[in-house]
């Protein structure tokens, strides 16, 4: 059995214009695609999760149950609008926006401990500082015989 160019030139048939152009635009729009894909898998689950079928969906965003379909496929290119809308109809976040401009700042309460002294201080009524289990006691100057 010998090999058969012609048969070759039928078989390999070059891409279309369409299907070079497709190929180019999954390769420049690769990011928003796999957002997109995340976002769908994460309505499917909260879909799941609550156990609302995709016309109930569709019913509560107020569009087709066709665009619902084609919004799990996660290929469509969503809006603000649309990912807000399904945000409120789930009840859950699917993006989250940082704010770097917002500080947040943990105060934590503990109770008043009693102050360690690292020196005696001398005064005319106080002799000296005695510390026994952490409480300290001033010894006066009218009490010493």
């Amino acid at each position: 059995m010998g090999f058969d160019i012609n048969k070759l030139n039928e078989i390999a048939v070059l891409r279309s214009e369409a299907a070079k152009q497709s190929a180019m635009n999954r390769r420049e729009n690769r990011e928003y695609i796999r957002m997109s894909q995340d976002i769908a898998l994460c309505i499917h689950y909260y879909l799941r999760k609550s156990n609302m079928t995709q016309k109930e969906f569709a019913d509560k965003m107020g569009v087709s149950p066709a665009y619902i379909g084609r919004l799990l496929k996660g290929g469509e290119n969503l809006t603000l609008e649309t990912i807000c809308k399904v945000q409120n109809v789930l009840g859950q976040d699917l993006i989250r926006v940082t704010t770097p401009y917002v500080i947040t700042q943990i105060i934590s309460f503990h109770p008043m401990q009693t102050p360690q002294f690292t020196e005696t201080v001398r005064s005319d009524r106080y002799v000296g500082v005695q510390t026994y289990n952490n409480n300290t006691s001033f010894t006066d100057n009218n009490s010493v015989a």
